[in-house]
């Protein structure tokens, strides 16, 4: 049975490796077209441009986010003090 095991084995990892190098084979580099080559770099601009939109736009409305809790917080704050102010009316 220890025999039977190598050989299927033997053949498992020979199937294997041929499969390796053919699907190798199959991936061998294709030089790009001058045209090809244009619109990749095209391509690739314009994703960098819109990445930097997104990016300029995340700026925006993070500063926008801040200014607006800034003024919640002040409002809080105010809200607070009218309410110790009331209290202390109350208390005297």
């Amino acid at each position: 049975m220890k025999t039977t095991t190598r050989i299927l084995a033997g053949a498992a990892i020979a199937a294997l490796m041929a499969t390796a190098f053919a699907s190798g084979e199959s991936k061998a580099s294709i030089p790009s077209s001058p045209a090809e080559r244009a619109a990749t770099a095209e391509l690739n601009r314009n994703v960098t441009l819109k990445n930097a939109a997104a990016d300029e736009r995340q700026k925006t409305l993070e500063a926008q986010y801040q200014e607006q809790k800034r003024q919640y917080e002040a409002q809080q704050l105010a809200y607070q003090a009218q309410l110790q102010s009331a209290q202390d009316n109350r208390d005297r």
